[in-house]
């Protein structure tokens, strides 16, 4: 297949044991040949087979995911996933299904069409380079887009010349913890000890984050132990 990078960022006060388990647990499970990259403003902190890039544009929160869309990364393929994603098992299917793909953007359906948008910047697939009019257009309005409601998806959404959904395709392919995965019981909302074998990804968005899910076995077995 074409070059793929695995891409993350991590920037601010996010724990950079994150994007280290991550790519770990990447790697451990993966068969494809795959080169790491971390956008990060603490370098000396990744561990080794990591490469650092330094933000291009250094903004507030999710709007440094923004530097994903330069055309100063890494050529070829990128595959972007955000840091509380637990990676459950090998997904070398549907990158080989992305790469076939026509579209100039491949992603998951947000969870809750978050203000109207379907597109999620939870896991992406891309051509470096491709969309490098949003990085620009960050670069020169991003005065009045930090803070605005959304954030970096909301916006990005709407500018995607084209976009393929993966979970039309491949339904189990990821699914959300708060959102797919609670069961409620009376008053109470209940993570479950077990789910459906078929899930690959576990979206842990939000709140509880998965060091904070130690007495869940998928998520202790796939982020606590990697």
């Amino acid at each position: 297949m074409t070059k793929l990078n695995l891409v993350t960022v991590c920037t601010d006060e996010y724990p950079m044991d994150y994007p280290n388990k991550l790519h770990r647990q990447f790697q451990k499970l993966t068969r494809l040949n795959v080169s790491h990259y971390c956008i990060t403003d603490r370098p000396s902190e990744l561990s080794h087979g990591i490469v650092p890039i330094t933000p291009f544009k250094k903004s507030q929160g999710w709007w440094n995911k923004i530097n994903l869309y330069s055309n100063k990364m890494p050529p070829g393929k990128i595959l972007y996933m955000d840091l509380d994603i637990v990676i459950l098992k090998n997904f070398d299917t549907e990158i080989l299904a992305m790469e076939k793909y026509d579209e100039s953007m491949c992603c998951v359906t947000d969870a809750t069409t978050w203000m109207g948008e379907t597109f999620s910047s939870s896991l992406m697939y891309f051509e470096s380079g491709i969309h490098k009019q949003i990085f620009d257009r960050f670069v020169k309005f991003e005065d009045q887009l930090v803070g605005r409601k959304g954030g970096d998806q909301v916006w990005t959404g709407p500018q995607l010349p084209s976009i393929q959904y993966i979970d039309n395709d491949f339904p189990f392919l990821k699914k959300n913890l708060k959102f797919d995965l609670l069961e409620k019981y009376e008053n109470t909302y209940i993570i479950p000890d077990l789910i459906d074998e078929r899930i690959k990804l576990v979206d842990c968005g939000g709140r509880p984050k998965p060091h904070e899910l130690d007495t869940v076995p998928y998520i202790y077995q796939n982020w606590r132990l990697v």
